[in-house]
């Protein structure tokens, strides 16, 4: 029973006494009162050459308790009458300020120092007349100094990536992405697109072709009455002959009249009806070589004859080519419409 009691003494000393034992000057004075909190600083890290306040709590006291305030009046290591005597023994750190003061009935110790080595700084013992008169003493206290130096893993980090404009990732992406399509693209028309690639750019030409001679005859229609109709058949002899010619690929400006029975290739064969007597029947008869034959015959006729035009029949003969015109184009598409069935049905 005597070995249970003397254990419950040593570790209730261990729980009480041991964590004020490097304060024990300070809270000399209140004894029999409740054991004060430990010392903190203000703020809870000093770095070496900073400020910093270091407060410790004392404890309760009575309604009488005067408060006091001592500071340096002085530059460092040099101090005058009323400053803080002893300040400056610890070139380790430099004691600014010290306040006792009463909070609430609370009594307070405020150290305003600043240290110039990292580490646990020991605080000096000040001759302070307050203090000593009180029972106080700063022997034994002692203050962690921290150092961005000797700090592990405080280094400086690496640059940071540039910050990229809204939209610069779809954009660089988006255009690799389209040069590829595009390169993929041709190497695909190259090897296999490039018989059908042939064929639109004739159906292109055909129609584009198509549309000038109807423009032309368009414009000498309603110019018949501001000009000579034999400008006019001038006109039209030269220019339609040269549409014919790119139309074909035969000279047509220097055949006459006669030798434009060879033109053959006006409309493009059909593959399912290749005979001319079908195409007579599909409406195709007025698109030949005779046709143009007998229209440019009588071209030349009223050209050279020395006799007046007449503006009728020279109007007769531009809705004729007209006709012939319109003819083509629908030719021309209805073929392109059979090509594009047989392919898929092949």
């Amino acid at each position: 029973m005597k070995v249970h009691v003397w254990i419950f003494s040593v570790f209730s000393w261990f729980l009480l006494v041991a964590p004020e034992a490097g304060f024990s000057q300070i809270s000399s004075t209140f004894q029999g009162v409740v054991q004060p909190a430990s010392p903190y600083l203000i703020p809870q890290t000093v770095f070496v050459g900073d400020r910093g306040r270091l407060v410790v709590p004392l404890g309760p006291v009575s309604p009488d308790f005067q408060p006091f305030i001592v500071e340096e009046v002085a530059g460092k290591g040099e101090h005058r009458q009323g400053g803080i005597p002893g300040a400056t023994k610890n070139p380790e750190v430099i004691i600014q300020r010290i306040e006792l003061e009463n909070r609430e009935g609370h009594a307070r110790l405020l150290i305003d120092l600043v240290a110039y080595t990292p580490g646990l700084v020991v605080l000096p013992e000040l001759a302070i007349p307050e203090l000593q008169s009180r029972g106080l003493s700063t022997a034994g206290l002692h203050v962690p100094i921290a150092s961005l130096l000797d700090q592990e893993g405080l280094v400086l980090s690496g640059p940071f990536s540039p910050l990229a404009i809204p939209g610069t990732g779809l954009l660089v992406y988006g255009t690799s992405i389209g040069i590829l399509a595009l390169l993929f693209g041709g190497i695909g028309i190259r090897f296999w697109g490039k018989e059908h690639l042939k064929n639109l750019q004739e159906r292109l030409r055909r129609r584009r072709l198509i549309r000038a001679m109807k423009r032309l005859l368009g414009n000498l229609q309603k110019n018949l009455g501001n000009e000579a109709p034999g400008e006019i058949l001038s006109r039209l002899s030269k220019e339609f002959r040269g549409l014919l010619s790119l139309f074909t690929g035969m000279p047509c400006q220097a055949m006459d009249a006669g030798e434009l029975n060879v033109l053959s290739h006006l409309v493009p064969q059909d593959p399912e009806r290749p005979d001319t007597a079908a195409r007579a029947e599909a409406g195709y008869a007025i698109v030949s070589g005779h046709f143009l034959c007998r229209v440019f015959r009588r071209c030349d006729t009223l050209r050279f004859s020395g006799i007046p035009i007449n503006q009728q029949e020279l109007l007769g003969i531009l809705e004729e080519l007209q006709g012939f015109t319109d003819t083509l184009a629908r030719a021309d598409k209805e073929q392109n419409l059979l090509r594009l069935k047989v392919k898929r049905a092949a």
